[in-house]
């Protein structure tokens, strides 16, 4: 049986003391030139040195890192989902949050894992979600990802049933006459936003429905407003918004251009976020349980802390529509 590499081989390889490793592994080595913190983590990386994370855990009184990557804060949707995740977090529990989209988030996932974290929720989509997930398990570290769940099998998963969302959306506009619809997305699918894509136009196409598609540079609602007049040269009688920010940024593109909702065209999102309720005309949205996901994601996150050699875990919740002043019949 080969034999576990410590912190002295890590030395030993990269021609260093002990103590320089330990503070340079534990983000205390601000005082270490460039290449000296280069060669300590490419020695880390060549023997595959992992951490005795029991052992640090107990010497910091069984403090945990929680480390968040999601999309981007400005969504409300992520900035709800960090907040429903720090209003759960136990005593010993300390969070740091990060963003970005790809590479991005790639970045920030390995960032948090070498800042000592001990689990790591992802929102985001990652380029190399398999690579990566495989990284953090060798170090010890826990993985629970929102997003990249359709194929990934070596981090727990928690996630809204998307492709239900979408049927829902289209189900809706078809009970209401509309059969020229616009599916509204944007020109990165991840798999959340594919599931929901290819829930709405499945059911659309088998109902007798035409969609035509309209990409959007960001889920933001200075997107969705942008779109507005691409939207409006499809003639479509309903839209279907990959997120309700898109959805709202529309309405009121729409409205600078002389169309009204429902008046002239209906308009579904999907999250149903607080303020979908407030907008005027108030939103139809597909709802999905934010708080219920944040609370899963924590909770599996700890659970695989506790025991890294548990069987995967998968959370999937129920959505459900919120019909409101959006939409009517054709």
């Amino acid at each position: 049986m080969m034999k576990k590499a410590s912190i002295k081989d890590v030395a030993q390889l990269a021609g260093v003391s002990i103590a320089t490793v330990s503070q340079i592994l534990n983000n205390k080595g601000e005082r270490f030139s460039e290449e000296t913190r280069q060669k300590v983590v490419q020695a880390r990386d060549q023997i595959g040195y992992v951490p005795n994370l029991s052992a640090r855990r107990l010497k910091k009184q069984n403090s945990i890192i929680l480390g968040i990557v999601v999309r981007s804060l400005a969504l409300p949707y992520f900035g709800n989902l960090v907040q429903q995740i720090q209003d759960h977090l136990p005593e010993n529990v300390t969070m740091s949050v990060m963003s970005g989209e790809g590479e991005q988030a790639d970045q920030a996932v390995y960032q948090l894992m070498n800042s000592g974290a001990s689990a790591i929720i992802v929102g985001s989509q990652l380029t190399a979600p398999k690579e990566i997930a495989e990284e953090l398990k060798r170090r010890g570290v826990a993985m629970v990802v929102l997003e990249n769940h359709a194929k990934l099998f070596e981090a727990d998963s928690v996630h809204a049933k998307d492709f239900d969302g979408g049927q829902l959306a289209a189900k809706h506009l078809l009970s209401l006459g509309h059969h020229h619809v616009v599916l509204l997305g944007n020109q990165r699918y991840t798999d959340n936003l594919f599931q929901r894509a290819q829930g709405f136009t499945e059911t659309m196409l088998a109902g007798g429905g035409t969609v035509s598609e309209v990409k959007t540079h960001s889920l933001s609602k200075q997107s969705g407003q942008a779109a507005a007049m691409a939207v409006s040269i499809t003639k479509a009688t309903g839209v279907f918004a990959l997120n309700d920010d898109l959805a709202i940024g529309l309405i009121a593109g729409l409205a600078k251009i002389g169309l009204h909702v429902p008046t002239d065209i209906s308009v579904v999102g999907f999250d149903d976020g607080d303020y979908a309720a407030f907008y005027q005309p108030g939103l139809t949205t597909v709802h999905q349980p934010g708080d219920q996901i944040a609370k899963a994601a924590l909770e599996l996150a700890l659970a695989r802390v506790a025991d890294s050699q548990a069987k995967r875990q998968v959370a999937q919740f129920d959505v459900n529509l919120t019909v409101r002043e959006s939409t009517r019949r054709q």
